[in-house]
């Protein structure tokens, strides 16, 4: 015998309670030696035996039901077919429903195939079995609500469901599909199970990195209740040898751009095939309206190729710009990928400027002003999406700064404790904060209150002041300037481009040193130095950012702020630091959407997915507007948020894994190693027979005794009660209970007195009373 959950039998001494109830329960009586009691003794005898051997049958009932309870908890098992039973089964088909089964075999798809294929093979299941649906992709799900009984109806019934299934532009996870169909409960009338695995053997979803989970599957199905067949059948028998030319991603300059400023995509083409790519043209498109053409020269396998396109857009909104391949190859969907880019009037930052009684090239603000585009808080005719307000320290004090994205502090001095406060309060909620150490930068305040030993915004302490200039006196000594591949961080990658900025040639004079972190703790760089110390460092508080370097933004201690790549380093960072406020546009599988609206009376909207399902959102109160959330973004592809009556549509993008387009199959060897990690004794690609023997549930016959005992339980409590008690209602006299009772009467010594002659006796009294009182002595 064996128990699917052998721990309810920890439980099985709790069958002694009633026993230990009856004997704390149990009355010593005070025996009160009373003569005319000798006269009952003889007549209760044979009624006390009786009471006492159905009080000991009452307390085998209820031991047994308790135990009979815990082992129906327990729910044993019973080896062979005891009872029976007709031998039914259970089929679960997998099917992998991923890019990759959009390839066409004779114009037939292979999810097409695989479909039909389990269409005809519901023929072959016996009435009575039952069977489940179980897409891979792009994680397991269960395509039916439960099992279903084969039947005439239902046959018909499932194969619909199954020619409705769509294939998603993600991964298959079959490991993870493999383990959740046998780990599956059983339903107690199946004796035996059969998963089928159909997919088209492409080798990216196998997941054969994972040693681990695969020995978890041999010790799910070794383990497993009921014998259980694994059938994993390759639909592509004969992988073809083409190439698949796919556009892997889009990279954009910025997502978060100004009107008419220009920005630059660049979007990766790779040849996933096994065979050369031919020159084929690149079409870029806004919102599916052709905007420009591109050439791709042709490719080796697994080479990747950049193009680049740039553009500018003249009107505020959200675009979906789009790249695609014109080929025609094994795999169409992968031919294209899409980029978001919102286009605003302008990103409020704020900028503190405590030297401003000074020349303008003087002060502290005036070269990130000139950066971004402004001179004394007046655009210029080129400007970039940022628009800064200049404010002293004191001010800051003052301000709300719910209303910027970012803030800079281009030359650090001594601020209250209020405004470090108010600054991580704003970091915390999403914002930016860009801090540059300078000439009067005060080490102790600053490794008090901005690092506060690593609970502050600062990610490092900072140390003292370097002068380069003094060890570069040397002439075998070469100056110290910056080195912006150092790190590979998206906030410099333009920054690295050497051969177009002269980001590698600005000096660096003087400069406050970092305390290195500890060895266990890891710090990010966004800038070092030629010498390889770190020059600009970053934190995370909260939602937000925190940029702080160790020159100031002015010219002073470096050659940075006259550069060429100070313009772009100054938008880039800002973009950066802005990020966590704006909306994600492109997303990854899974991120959430959230649109923030200014308009509070347009609470409703409508998400469509890239299947074409529309979900109603309602919108949550935030301040003065409302927020949309959504989580149902786990299907790459291009994703349309419709607003309201309005109908104004935002679009979304969820990115696709690239690893999809490799169509690599799985080798001999990948074969193999799958057969030795999930302990399958044959191919694959053949099937397996695992589990333990058959054996029959015996909890619900147990689950019926149970039943009966408490009905019997019930019953005979009831019959003892009544004998005990008796039905009657309470008799007028003593004498009458103790002849129920005993089956005598009862008159301690004297006869019989009957009802009405205790009336008489009474009458007489009162009579021999009145005359007593009216004689006169």
């Amino acid at each position: 015998m064996s128990f699917l959950s052998i721990a309810f039998l920890t439980a099985l001494p709790l069958a002694a309670v009633p026993i230990l109830l009856h004997l704390f329960d149990r009355r010593r009586n005070v025996v009160i030696e009373w003569g005319a009691m000798q006269f009952l003794m003889e007549a209760a005898t044979r009624r006390t035996n009786a009471r006492r051997l159905k009080q000991w049958l009452l307390l085998l009932l209820r031991v047994l039901a308790i135990a009979a309870l815990v082992m129906a908890l327990a729910r044993p098992m019973l080896p062979g077919n005891w009872f029976g039973n007709s031998d039914r089964g259970e089929t679960i088909f997998v099917v992998d429903n991923s890019m990759s089964m959009m390839r066409t075999v004779e114009n037939v798809s292979l999810l097409e195939t695989a479909i039909e294929r389990t269409v005809a093979s519901l023929d072959d299941i016996p009435p009575g079995d039952s069977v489940r649906i179980l897409l891979a992709s792009p994680y397991p799900i269960w395509a039916m609500g439960g099992s279903m009984r084969i039947d005439s109806n239902s046959r018909q019934l499932i194969a619909d469901q199954l020619r409705e299934l769509r294939p998603t532009n993600g991964r298959s996870d079959l490991l993870s599909a493999l383990l959740t169909a046998a780990q599956t409960e059983v339903e107690p009338t199946q004796q035996r199970r059969r998963i089928v695995l159909l997919t088209d053997g492409q080798g990216s979803d196998w997941s054969l990195t994972d040693e681990s989970g695969w020995k978890r599957l041999r010790k799910t199905l070794n383990s497993a209740v009921v014998p259980t067949e694994l059938d994993i059948v390759e639909l592509e028998e004969n992988p073809r040898g083409g190439s698949n030319l796919a556009v892997n991603k889009i990279q954009s300059s910025r997502t978060v751009v100004g009107v008419n400023q220009s920005f630059t995509l660049v979007a990766q083409v790779q040849n996933h095939g096994r065979s050369p790519s031919i020159a084929t043209s690149v079409t870029w498109s806004i919102g599916g309206e052709k905007a420009n053409t591109s050439q791709v020269t042709g490719l080796e396998e697994g080479e990747v190729r950049d193009v680049a396109w740039s553009y500018s857009l003249s009107r505020t909104g959200v675009y979906a710009l789009s790249c695609a391949v014109d080929v025609d190859d094994e795999l169409t969907p992968d031919n294209r990928a899409t980029v978001v880019v919102q286009v605003v009037d302008e990103v409020p930052v704020l900028l503190v400027e405590d030297a401003a009684d000074l020349a303008e090239i003087q002060q502290d603000a005036f070269f990130v002003q000139a950066a971004l585009g402004w001179i004394d808080g007046e655009p210029l005719d080129e400007r970039g999406v940022f628009a800064p307000q200049v404010v002293d320290s004191q001010r800051l004090e003052r301000m709300n700064l719910q209303g910027f994205r970012a803030v800079v502090i281009p030359n650090l001095t001594d601020l209250s404790d209020d405004v470090i406060s108010k600054l991580h309060e704003f970091v915390s909620n999403g914002g930016g904060l860009w801090i540059a150490l300078g000439p009067r930068s005060n080490v102790e305040a600053f490794n008090e209150h901005f690092f506060a030993d690593g609970e502050g915004l600062a990610p490092l302490a900072v140390d003292r002041i370097v002068d380069e200039v003094a060890s570069q006196l040397d002439a075998n000594t070469q100056k110290t300037t910056i080195d912006p591949s150092i790190t590979k961080h998206p906030a410099t990658l333009e920054l690295a481009d050497s051969e177009r900025l002269d980001t590698s040639d600005i000096s660096v004079s003087r400069r406050f040193r970092f305390v290195p972190p500890p060895q266990s703790e890891d710090v990010s760089v966004l800038l070092g130095l030629s010498n390889g110390e770190p020059l600009a460092v970053e934190n995370h508080v909260g939602r937000g950012r925190v940029i702080v370097q160790s020159i100031p933004l002015r010219l002073q201690w470096s050659e940075l702020a006259k550069s060429q790549a100070f313009v772009v380093m100054v938008q880039d960072w800002f973009a950066y630091l802005t990020q966590p406020q704006a909306t994600r546009h492109n997303l990854s599988p899974g991120d959430p959407i959230s649109l923030y609206v200014a308009n509070a009376e347009n609470r409703e909207a409508t998400l469509r997915t890239p299947h074409g399902d529309e979900v109603e959102l309602t919108a949550d109160t935030a301040g003065d507007g409302v927020i949309f959330r959504s989580s149902r973004t786990i299907l790459p592809g291009d994703y349309l948020l419709e607003l309201g009556l309005a109908g104004d549509q935002i679009p979304f993008h969820v990115n696709r894994d690239p690893l999809e387009s490799n169509l690599t199959p799985l080798t001999s060897s990948d074969h193999k190693l799958l057969a030795d990690l999930s302990g399958l004794r044959n191919s694959i690609t053949g099937s397996t027979s695992t589990g333990m023997n058959h054996a029959d549930p015996l909890w619900p016959l147990i689950l019926m005794v149970l039943i009966c005992l408490i009905a019997a339980e019930l019953l005979l409590s009831g019959l003892i009660s009544r004998e005990r008690f008796g039905s009657d209602p309470i008799s007028e006299s003593t004498e009458h209970w103790a002849e129920q009772q005993f089956g005598m009467p009862v008159t301690l010594g004297m006869q019989p007195v009957s009802l009405e002659q205790k009336r008489h006796k009474v009458t007489i009294d009162q009579e021999q009373q009145t005359e007593k009182v009216g004689t006169v002595p």
